[in-house]
């Protein structure tokens, strides 16, 4: 970065955004983490009464080990930690993940489909996410039958039962993606002087490419390239967007170090009964 453009004139971008922007979005980023924190909390309640401040803690912990470590290698931490801090057992606490990264996928597949729809879809604009809304029930019903015929899946059973537990989750996720996604929009368009939609798309891209296993550290490379590359054929410039995309992925790596520190200093270094 230093070597193709430096970073005081990367960074310089900022003095042209104003602080009630950045206030918005770092208090919108802020509590899509602690919706998170809720996500799981509910989650692990639907199995056993869990201490709000321990879900706190470990769920602030994984999300910025995950968000660090390479090949999403940090998602480990949150069975771990479930474990030894919330005495949630494993395979629960890993059906949990696995949902909810499939929550997560499909939200920001709805999420895309709406915003790039008129550019790439056409007159199927809204059919596409109302198709993938609509298929979700489907799929649920679904993966609730694997998981009673498949032995292997049976450890999914007690979160695909009940349908108000995994409309609950697939609700909260919703709800952390829009106010995410829309504090990073509007800090991107503010930053890059970008239209709106422009910049919702690029951030979807860009932050769902953290769910890919193929990242390197804090997802640095990959977030700035799925950013760029969907607007180039705009005529945007790669100077211009690579520069909005490393600006806005410090905004979030700042946060993230911000809330992991919180979470480790909130886990308990012994385990006690919740």
């Amino acid at each position: 970065m230093q070597h193709a453009y430096g970073w005081r004139v990367t960074l310089a971008i900022w003095q042209h955004v104003p602080l009630a922007t950045i206030a918005m979005a770092t208090v919108l980023v802020f509590a899509s983490h602690f919706a998170r924190v809720a996500r799981v909390h509910y989650a692990y309640s639907r199995k056993q009464a869990v201490s709000f401040r321990r879900t706190l803690a470990v769920s602030l912990v994984h999300n910025t080990v995950s968000f660090l470590l390479p090949m999403r290698l940090g998602e480990i931490a949150l069975p771990a930690l479930s474990r030894h801090q919330l005495n949630i057992d494993l395979r629960y606490s890993t059906a949990t993940l696995i949902l909810l990264r499939l929550f997560d996928a499909h939200v920001l597949l709805c999420l895309l489909t709406f915003f790039a729809g008129s550019m790439w879809l056409g007159r199927f604009a809204l059919a596409a996410p109302l198709v993938l809304l609509l298929a979700l029930p489907m799929a649920m019903a679904a993966l609730q039958l694997a998981a009673t015929r498949i032995p292997k899946l049976a450890f999914t059973q007690e979160l695909l039962a009940q349908k108000t537990t995994w409309f609950s989750l697939y609700a909260y996720t919703a709800l952390i993606w829009v106010i995410k996604l829309f504090a990073l929009a509007y800090l991107a368009a503010s930053l890059g002087k970008l239209p709106i939609d422009h910049a919702w798309i690029a951030t979807i891209i860009a932050d769902g490419s953290a769910l890919s296993p193929i990242t390197g550290f804090a997802n640095a490379g990959t977030f700035e390239l799925a950013f760029a590359l969907p607007l180039l054929p705009l005529g945007y410039t790669s100077e211009a967007l690579i520069k909005t995309a490393v600006n806005v992925h410090l905004f979030i790596f700042v946060i993230n170090i911000g809330i992991g520190i919180l979470g480790f200093v909130l886990l308990d270094t012994k385990t006690k009964s919740p």
